[in-house]
Formats: structure tokens, sequence, C-alpha cells
């Protein structure tokens, strides 16, 4: 094989190993710890949580993937007899092997697992890029009505677990948990699943706008122009400033704003420039260097470039009212 073809191949392999990398890279950016917090902050999520807890009378909770507590602790509306299980060490290994289980069967959609002491929980995913990051919960209800049988046999293994609850405690707890059928708890599921498309809208909503916005160096940057911009302004000092290299901020400035930061220097001198310009008494020299040019012929040709006719000419249209 000829170099060219072999350049042409390595080129290819080069290609597609970055390609390779750019994946797992934005991949690795899915952070579910961080979505779970965003959403939970959201409107979105906090109007939903309430309406939905309104309507069911059922507590919801949304946690990261890895999360390993029980989901709904602390959560509104949370049974009390599962408040107490949740909050003993001892008896809330059961609700976390209830926990696994969920989460093992409803990673590509909402399932339902009955615990031990027959309460139903449902987790729903919450996808996003094709991946499971998080869950919807809730639960805590029972599928029937419960028998006084239930109740017994739950105070039995709570007292195995050595929780001191009292039988009427257990009663009052299954008493006033939730009866969701079977049917029921399909539409809560599907409900939910349709919510967590919304979120998952939601979140690549964000993603696409954090990408979007500049870095805050860059912006950083442009405030130091701002503030500065009368003096005589070096790519040196503004990278100084910013504590990073000269080439580092020149690339990356150009990538964020599509100017180069002389461009943007000039624009923003010229900006100002019109402003002071519209004052009749000032003259275009004084104007130049109030602006921060350092010369009048720079001025003259940094302000013809970028607005189209010279300093002088511009000011003459606007007393004119003509279109400049």
């Amino acid at each position: 094989m000829g170099n060219g073809n072999c350049t042409i191949v390595a080129a290819k392999q080069v290609g597609r190993d970055m390609e390779s990398v750019r994946d797992r890279s934005l991949k690795s950016k899915v952070n579910g710890r961080q979505i779970v917090q965003d959403l939970e902050r959201s409107d979105l999520y906090q109007t939903f949580r309430d309406a939905f807890g309104e309507i069911t009378g059922l507590p919801m909770a949304i946690r990261a993937k890895d999360y390993w507590h029980p989901p709904m602790l602390g959560e509104k509306r949370e049974n009390a007899l599962c408040s107490s299980i949740a909050r003993d060490p001892k008896a809330c290994s059961c609700c976390l092997e209830t926990q696994l289980k969920l989460l093992e069967s409803a990673q590509e959609q909402g399932q339902s697992v009955v615990c031990s002491l027959g309460m139903v929980d449902i987790a729903v995913p919450i996808h996003v890029s094709g991946e499971c990051v998080a869950f919807l919960y809730t639960g805590q209800l029972l599928p029937q009505p419960p028998s006084i049988h239930e109740v017994r046999r739950a105070s039995v293994k709570l007292q195995r677990w050595r929780l001191d609850i009292s039988l009427e405690a257990i009663e009052d707890s299954y008493l006033s948990a939730v009866v969701y059928s079977a049917q029921r708890q399909k539409a809560i599921i599907r409900l939910l699943t349709q919510f967590a498309e919304r979120l998952s809208e939601q979140v690549n909503a964000m993603m696409i706008r954090a990408r979007l916005e500049e870095p805050r160096f860059i912006s950083m940057a442009k405030q130091y122009i701002q503030s500065n911009i009368t003096e005589h302004i070096r790519l040196e000092d503004i990278a100084r400033h910013l504590n990073i290299s000269p080439f580092y901020l020149c690339r990356q400035f150009k990538k964020h704003t599509k100017l180069r930061i002389t461009e943007y220097l000039s624009r923003v001198r010229v900006e100002r420039a019109k402003k002071l310009l519209l004052d009749p008494n000032r003259r275009v020299s004084e104007v130049a260097f109030e602006a921060g040019f350092q010369s009048l012929p720079h001025f003259n040709r940094s302000f013809k470039r970028i607005v189209g006719a010279t300093p002088t000419v511009w000011r003459q249209r606007l007393t004119l009212n003509l279109p400049a």
C-alpha cells in the first residue's frame, strides 16, 4: 500500500477514534444526580408532583438511578408505617430489597412490585439520550382493602424486626393507605410514563441550552473588554486577567463568539463610537479616542468596515434622517 493510501486510512481511523471519544464524552456528561437536582427545582416537576398528590393521595419522588435509600422517605403523603420501617437500619433492608427488584424490572418501562408487607411500589424510568438516568417513584398503596389477618401478619413481621410499633398504629397505617386496583395501578404507570417523557424533553432542552451557553471565562473576557474599552487592550492582558493562556483564550473565544478577539474589540468600540457621535458637539477625533481607538485612520477604517460608512458620513445621514 502506498504512503498516500496509508495516510488516508490513518486519517479515517483517527476520525473514527475521535467520534468514539466524543460519543463517550457526551454520555459521560449525562449526570443522573445533577439531572434530578435540576428537575426537582423546576416548576414543571413541582407543579405536577403537587397535583399528582392531590388527585391520587399518593407520595411521589424523583431519584437518580444510583440512589440507594428508600425513595419516598420524607416525601409528602408518605405512609407512616413505611416511614418508620425506612428509618430503622435493620428493617430498612427489606425496603431496599424491594427497591432493587423494582429497579431491575423498570429499566425500560414502568413497573410495580409488592413488598413483604403487601404494599405496592411503582417506578417509571426517565431516559436521556437513550439511557435510563432516573426514576419517578410512587406507591405505598394497597391492591385491595386490608384484612385483619394481613394487619396481624404485618405486626408479627415488625416484631421480628424489633420495631416498637403498636398494633393500633399498624392498623391505622394500613387503613389509611390508598387502595388501587391492578387496573388503576396501570393507569398510574401510564400517567407517570407520559410525565417521564415530558421530563426527558425538558432535560434535553436544558442540555442544549447548556451547550449553547458560553463558558464563564468568555463572559469574563467580554466584561474585561467593556470595563477597559478606552485603554490599549492586548490579548495577553485579557488572558492574564483570566489566568489562562492567550492561545487557549483566542481559540475558545472564536469558537463561542464566531469572532476573533480583535474583531470583537473593534465592534464594541464602534458601538460606543456610534453613541458618542450622536452628540453633535463632539469632534470625530474626540470620539475616536474616547471609544478606545489609538489613531483616527484606524477608527475611520474600522468604522467603515463594520458600519458601511465613515463616521462623518454616518453622522450626516442621521442628521438628514437618511438610511445608514
